[in-house]
């Protein structure tokens, strides 16, 4: 759309049109919409993102606690092999599964409360535990039946069904 302006001196009588760069440059910044639209698609975005980043942080947990008490089944049977049985007991944590069977733990077992309980002469239960009240899998009798807080949807790693 143009316009005619007075003319300032009788050489300026062309038109000019409204809203060239010169209105335009007045005009910085983002408006309110653009930027209620941005939080709106980085909100979807952390929506979907975050589920599947905790998802994954808990898979870690268990790769880590299984891959632990898997490396004491070695020490623990190797254990049996050399004085007979497994022991007597319960042993919690690192530092008494280490003295009892000669475990040595592989990585950071500070975050990670494991525990080995003899159930009989040739039997034993292992299972670890993320934290308080954290992802957990468990062995019973010798690994022949292990499971963990995903499958059985239990707070606490109480005997696998």
């Amino acid at each position: 759309m143009y316009a005619q302006t007075e003319p300032s001196n009788a050489m300026s009588t062309s038109p000019q049109r409204i809203g060239t760069s010169a209105d335009m440059s007045r005009q910085h910044g983002f408006t309110l919409v653009e930027l209620m639209i941005s939080i709106a698609v980085l909100s979807v975005i952390v929506a979907i993102a975050l589920p599947a980043y905790n998802n994954y942080i808990r898979e870690g947990h268990f790769t880590t606690i299984r891959a632990t008490i898997y490396g004491m089944r070695t020490a623990i049977e190797d254990y049996r092999l050399e004085n007979g049985d497994y022991d007597s007991g319960t042993f919690a944590g690192a530092a008494n599964i280490t003295a009892q069977y000669g475990w040595t733990p592989s990585g950071d077992t500070t975050a990670y409360n494991y525990t080995v309980a003899v159930t009989g002469t040739n039997s034993y239960d292992v299972w670890g535990q993320f934290g308080t009240g954290g992802p957990w899998a468990r062995c019973d009798n010798r690994f022949q039946n292990c499971c963990d807080s995903e499958t059985t949807g239990s707070a606490s790693p109480t005997a696998c069904p």
